[in-house]
């Protein structure tokens, strides 16, 4: 299906920006997590993210909650929800990942529902080799179908922020205002 310009109301955002939006905000949240790597490692930069690098990104989820449970054993941190409540927010962002790599591992097909709103339909298929099946998934996504997914990545991006501070003014209480 062809989609001329005249069905696109470019003040609103399609699908394919909010597809697009969805990406690059995830990659946010990949630096992010890096940048925690690096301040829980307390080492040299590049070092860590040559190290890092070489994880996958479920591996350096793990990696980080493990750092981060050991950091604040280390400095006897008297927030005691602290390891608790990173360890929520890597299970939310190892599911935004599972998510990420949905649709990065997709095919899409321009489509118009109903009500003439344009949006794509996501395929991909899953191998099932217990079952010996493959299944076919399929998703119809319109603009707003991203916002929860958005969302989800606005709070994670926000909460991530909040540990590094934390992080931040545990290794130098001394610069503390």
């Amino acid at each position: 299906m062809i989609l001329t310009t005249q069905e696109f109301d470019m003040k609103t955002p399609t699908a394919y920006h909010q597809l697009g939006k969805f990406i690059v905000s995830f990659q946010y949240v990949e630096a992010t997590i890096n940048d925690i790597l690096i301040l829980l490692a307390e080492a040299d930069d590049d070092a860590v993210l040559i190290l890092a690098n070489e994880l996958d990104y479920s591996a350096r989820l793990k990696t980080a909650d493990v750092l981060f449970a050991r950091f604040v054993d280390m400095r006897d941190i008297i927030e005691s929800s602290a390891k608790d409540d990173f360890h929520k927010l890597i299970n939310v962002l190892h599911k935004l990942g599972e998510r990420r790599n949905d649709f990065v591992h997709s095919n899409y097909s321009p489509w118009i529902n109903v009500e003439r709103n344009i949006g794509l339909i996501r395929e991909n298929y899953k191998l099932r080799g217990k079952r010996g099946i493959r299944e076919r998934l399929e998703e119809e996504l319109l603009p707003e179908t991203f916002s929860a997914d958005l969302e989800r990545i606005n709070k994670s991006l926000a909460d991530l922020e909040s540990f590094r501070l934390r992080i931040i003014d545990w290794l130098y209480p001394d610069l503390q205002t």
